[in-house]
């Protein structure tokens, strides 16, 4: 993990890594069934899946019922099979149930977690072991699955910028109803790698409890992530509830955590119909930037984040222009967007006004 400068001048505080905090990582020989097969194929070890190639997957299950009890947390059973691999089709007998606070009340279909354990267990870390997030079209119109795959780019945008970020994998679905009372339909969705191959790729063990403060994790990763947030749009997030940000401690001796981003749908690049700005923020829509990074030591630092974004530039534009999946509407509006964070980081003044000078002073106690 690459450092492009300590926090200097802040109180170090000590952080006390306790036994519950850490969870081990699953020993694939001691027959705990993980997605294994599924998710490795996904997201295979040799593949640094910059590979845009979709996915056709079918989800077979009780539909109806799935939609009728999603605000329960109750698992149905299911048939998944992925198609289109370079080896065999695979299908396995897995358990769905609707995931997302937010989006268990605004979708139709919500998202969904796809669990690869025949059994349930009590410890929630158990279950997250064998399970897949699966981001969906939430509603039937084609401009709920334009926010899917705007969202879709934004998690491959921080791909561009780091390796510790959650790779995703676009799917192309096929809904079939177990009991014959909906019929079929097809759907783009996407697949998130899952917490444990995310933390075996880093090479460390995931941190599960909350109230670890930002000034505790990796500062270049955090103030990276921040600027990153900044660019898309969106502030519904924070490391200490870990709220849209997971943690991974690396194996590596006196590595720093890292705090990982995830869920983007309320950012303004996405520009959901339903993002709704918290009214502390003094905004009126998602579309206004508003950076929530803490403050570095000096604009130095700042520079040299803004220099990664510069680098990755062109990268970035490509991802939305080369994407043929949006719509006429959808790539002009993500490209202004990502042009006007590149107007204020390549003009000074404007850098120093709207970002620098609005960091959070870390508390002094």
């Amino acid at each position: 993990m690459k450092r492009l400068f300590p926090l200097t001048g802040m109180l170090i505080l000590l952080l006390t890594i306790t036994p519950d905090m850490i969870r081990a990582q699953p020993d694939p020989i001691s027959g705990l069934d993980t997605t294994n097969l599924i998710d490795f194929t996904l997201f295979p070890r040799t593949d640094p899946f910059q590979s845009d190639k979709v996915i056709r997957i079918s989800l077979e299950f009780d539909m109806k019922t799935f939609i009728r009890t999603k605000h329960k947390e109750e698992y149905r059973k299911a048939r998944l099979t992925v198609y289109n691999l370079d080896t065999d089709t695979v299908e396995k007998e897995i358990r769905v149930r609707a995931r997302g606070i937010t989006r268990k009340s605004i979708c139709y279909f919500p998202p969904i977690k796809l669990n690869f354990k025949k059994t349930g267990f009590d410890n929630e870390y158990l279950n997250d072991i064998n399970s897949l997030k699966l981001v969906t079209h939430c509603k039937n119109s084609a401009v709920y699955e334009q926010y899917l795959l705007k969202e879709y780019l934004v998690y491959k945008m921080f791909n561009l910028l780091t390796d510790s970020s959650f790779r995703v994998r676009l799917v192309q679905i096929d809904y079939i109803d177990s009991e014959d009372k909906m019929k079929p339909f097809t759907k783009y969705g996407f697949i998130i790698e899952s917490n444990d191959l995310l933390a075996e790729r880093l090479q460390g063990v995931r941190i599960e409890r909350e109230g670890i403060n930002t000034w505790n994790t990796d500062s270049y990763l955090s103030s990276l992530m921040a600027v990153f947030q900044y660019m898309i749009g969106n502030t519904d997030w924070a490391i200490p509830p870990l709220h849209n940000i997971k943690l991974i401690k690396p194996k590596i001796p006196y590595s720093n955590i890292l705090a990982i981003p995830y869920d983007f749908d309320y950012s303004g690049m996405v520009n959901t119909l339903y993002a709704i700005p918290d009214k502390k923020l003094g905004i009126e829509t998602v579309r206004t930037r508003v950076y929530m990074g803490f403050c570095l030591p000096s604009d130095d630092h700042y520079h040299s984040i803004f220099k990664v974004f510069l680098e990755n530039k062109q990268s970035i534009f490509s991802l939305v222009e080369d994407f043929e999946l949006l719509d006429k509407k959808s790539r002009p509006e993500m490209l202004s967007y990502l042009e006007e964070f590149y107007k204020i980081i390549e003009t000074p003044w404007r850098a120093q006004r709207e970002i620098i000078d609005n960091c959070r002073k870390i508390p002094r106690k």
